[in-house]
Parts: C-alpha cells; sequence; structure tokens
C-alpha cells in the first residue's frame, strides 16, 4: 500500500524505508537505517534488486538480511544486490544508540527523547512518551535526517518495516510531528506505512543496511576504533554508501548524548 499526495501542491516526494535491528530484549544496541530518494530512483531499485534475486533463484519473500550476511555461499548475491544500489541515487541514514547508555538517562529523559510532550505552563508532561524503548529515540532522529535533506516545498513519505506493536506508537508519535504548527518542518511530513518486507525491496534493503549498521556498532565498541571500516567486506562498502555518491550515515558513539 502506498499513500496518496493530498492537500497543497508540492515539488517533488520523498520515499523513505526504514528497517531496525536491536528491539528484542537483551540487545545491546538499538539502530534505525534505511535510504531515503525520489520515486524514479527507487523505481530502478527495485527492479534491479527483483532482477538479482530472479538470477540467484531466491524468491523475494523469501529474502532475509541476517541469513544472508551468515551463508558464505551468498557472497556473490550480496554483492550484486550492492552494486545495484550503488547505481541508483538513494541515500543512505542511520541512527542507533547503546542500550545502556540509553538506560542511563533519568525516566524524564527518557520520556523526552522518546516523544513525550512537556507542557512548560504546567511544568509537566501532559504525554508519556515511551520510555523502556531505545527504538523510539532512533525512530524520532531518523525523522529528523529525513526532512532536514527535503527540500523546501516537498514532502517525505515513510515505509517502516517494524511489527505491528511498535507500528502503534510509531504512528501516534508521527502523526504528532506533523501537527506541530509552530515547527516549519511539519509540511516535509507525508504519510506513514508499513508495507510487507516480504512483497517490497525497498524494505528488504532497509533490513539488510539496518542489520549491517547494527553488527559495525557492536565491533566500534568492543575495538574502541570508532573510525574502523564494517568487517563484512565486500558488499559493505555499496551499502554504507561509500561509493559512487556521498554519505549519509549517523551512528552514536559512547557518551554520545552528552556530545
Amino acid at each position: 500500500m502506498r499513500p496518496r499526495d493530498a492537500g497543497a501542491k508540492v515539488f517533488a516526494v520523498i520515499d523513505a524505508y526504514l528497517d531496525e535491528s536491536g528491539i528484542h530484549g537483551d540487545a545491546k544496541a538499538c539502530i534505525v537505517a534505511g535510504y531515503f530518494g525520489k520515486k524514479g530512483p527507487w523505481r530502478r531499485l527495485e527492479a534491479k534488486w527483483k532482477a538479482v534475486l530472479r538470477r540467484f533463484k531466491v524468491p523475494l519473500s523469501e529474502f532475509h538480511a541476517k541469513e544472508m550476511v551468515k551463508k558464505h555461499d551468498q557472497a556473490e548475491l550480496l554483492n550484486e544486490l550492492g552494486q545495484a544500489v550503488a547505481e541508483c541515487p538513494v541515500h543512505p541514514f542511520c541512527y542507533g544508540i547503546f542500550t545502556d547508555d540509553f538506560f542511563k538517562l533519568s525516566l524524564s529523559e527518557r520520556k523526552f527523547v522518546t516523544g513525550a510532550f512537556w507542557n512548560a505552563e504546567k511544568g509537566k508532561f501532559t504525554t508519556s512518551g515511551c520510555p523502556n524503548k531505545p527504538y523510539f529515540l532512533a525512530f524520532t532522529e531518523c525523522l529528523k535526517i529525513v526532512t532536514s535533506h527535503t527540500p523546501l516545498g516537498s514532502r517525505a513519505h515513510f515505509f517502516f518495516g517494524v511489527d505491528r506493536p511498535v507500528a502503534g506508537y510509531a504512528t501516534v508519535l508521527f502523526r504528532y510531528f506533523r501537527a506541530q504548527s509552530a515547527d516549519p518542518s511539519r509540511k516535509k511530513f507525508g504519510a506513514i506505512a508499513f508495507p510487507l518486507a516480504k512483497e517490497t525491496p525497498q524494505l528488504q534493503l532497509a533490513d539488510l543496511f539496518s542489520y549491517l549498521s547494527y553488527q559495525h556498532m557492536l565491533e566500534r565498541r568492543a575495538s574502541g576504533d570508532w573510525t574502523s571500516p564494517p568487517s563484512i567486506v565486500g558488499c559493505c562498502c555499496h551499502f554504507f554508501g561509500i561509493e559512487n555518491r556521498k554519505r549519509i550515515l549517523l551512528t552514536v558513539p559512547r557518551n554520545s548524548l552528552e556530545t
């Protein structure tokens, strides 16, 4: 399902596809990652993605990033998918936080960064936020990243691969941001949707990028070297946006909320 453009005429439409890694209970970090771009490049990428999967006899509905990365015999497949991404002008972005850093914040801080509204006149929160789910900090920051790269007069639609329980609050939070009359970026918010990843190559790409980003984040913390490249080489240079286009990759290192 794709949202329809409605209301005022816009100059361009940006589609952003996002997925997450690290929302399971014992995760050491939480990542939201994806790509944004105009409809033309997305259509070309969708066609290329499907063509690669057909060539390797992988049904679209059976592509799962974690499984593909762990299979050594799928390196060529991943490399060709990465090359397809490199040939299309869609742009990567990512935001992550370590779970222990998130829970070092006070309850009020966690409420605020996960979307709770602070009423200055009443001196209290009027909504609760989601203070036990670091996902919504990453979710919020990714909305900001995409809208900051959306030109004035244009609109960004967001497509998430997240599971349905999280989708409920994500939709509420998204609509809240879109309704803020004092925020000039609110006019850049289009619609939000949750298509099935097994039917959507763009979400499969976001799934792959979020998984690679999650693994890279853990590697960098373990090594203490925040400039180190991913250990999963080959296709990664394409998925991380290192070749052929500007790299837009934001992750949060240790003590990130203090800097």
